[in-house]
């Protein structure tokens, strides 16, 4: 009743909204947009770099060599050797040498490609990325060249990982869900058909049979005995956000999304982090990585959470920015990527 009340309010006397904001409910119409690769969410939409926060008490993260791009950067892996590969909006594709960071753009025949990419990977010796338009790239011999377009997929792909037998996992929008057996061809992964219309947004491997994947609308699914299906263990409906990352660690699975939301499996439920508070707007969380026994997680503002594995609570990293950060990798060292060609790196 109350919500219905101030809604008119709010739009004839839009000067008392400051007041009206007090005594209201936030209006149920408000959505924060998913955040979808074609323009929706651009992370480069971004209030300017205010620096480090005044807390001495905070672990502190520091510029890295910055890549020379204005572009988003959407995605961050690392191999055994130490090789760090980022990708990014507009093909960007950038290789971390000892002093900086150096340009691999992909290629189509004869033709540069400038799709936004949007997850990477290293699996053995390669590399692979994946991106808008079904676009699935390969590193082979420091040259990076599409493969996969036999399977017709035209949606956008957010996210691949890959299992220590070389098997490699792809999702996507449209309950896209693809797979490739080491040494085999791509193909489309079997999924119920719950999951025929789900929008993934990242992956992860739990062990060699058992994944999972997170979309907006809340969707969680496991894949178990070769199938993809929504995920068994109950979660309330209030905590169906839309979600942007997984990872798995020893102790459980976690999944983060919107609203500065972190979610762990327990053996009955679904249940809440106590993620440490915020003091303004922006807490979409994009990405997650295990860093040891901790938990790393970043996304809009800068926001940095880290979860203590002894203490199992929450605190707030100094990111010394306020650009979004939309992936994190925890190898050779814990370094985080997002707008305007970002990159800092704890040291």
């Amino acid at each position: 009743m109350l919500s219905s009340l101030c809604r008119p309010l709010r739009r004839l006397l839009p000067v008392l909204g400051p007041l009206l904001g007090a005594a209201c409910l936030p209006d149920p119409d408000i959505k924060v947009p998913d955040f979808k690769p074609a323009g929706v969410v651009d992370l480069a939409v971004a209030p300017a770099d205010a620096g480090a926060l005044p807390d001495a008490g905070r672990i502190r993260w520091q510029p890295d060599a910055m890549i020379p791009t204005t572009q988003t950067l959407r995605g961050i892996t690392s191999d055994s050797s130490g090789q760090v590969f980022v990708v990014g909006h507009g093909g960007q594709i950038w290789r971390r040498t000892a002093v900086s960071w150096v340009a691999e753009p992909a290629v189509d025949g004869a033709k540069t490609l400038t799709t936004n990419l949007y997850g990477v990977v290293s699996s053995g010796a390669d590399f692979y990325a994946v991106g808008d338009a079904g676009v699935v790239l390969r590193r082979v011999t420091d040259k990076w060249q599409q493969e996969g377009k036999e399977l017709g997929v035209t949606v956008a792909l957010l996210a691949i990982t890959a299992l220590p037998s070389g098997d490699l996992y792809v999702v996507g929008d449209g309950g896209t869900l693809l797979r490739k057996p080491a040494g085999g061809a791509w193909s489309r992964d079997s999924s119920d058909a719950a999951l025929a219309n789900a929008d993934f947004r990242a992956v992860a491997v739990s062990k060699p049979d058992e994944l999972f994947a997170v979309g907006a609308g809340g969707v969680i699914a496991r894949r178990s005995s070769g199938k993809w299906s929504p995920d068994s263990v109950a979660i309330d409906a209030g905590e169906r956000g839309n979600f942007s990352a997984v990872v798995v660690t020893s102790e459980s699975v976690f999944v983060a999304g919107e609203y500065n939301r972190v979610l762990r499996r327990d053996a009955d439920k679904w249940r809440r982090e106590p993620t440490a508070p915020l003091s303004g707007t922006g807490g979409n969380l994009f990405a997650l990585v295990a860093s040891g026994l901790d938990l790393v997680a970043v996304g809009q503002g800068g926001n940095i959470q880290r979860r203590d594995g002894k203490a199992k609570t929450w605190t707030l990293d100094d990111s010394g920015t306020t650009f979004a950060l939309s992936a994190v990798s925890a190898s050779p060292v814990l370094r985080a990527v997002g707008a305007q060609g970002t990159v800092v790196v704890q040291k």
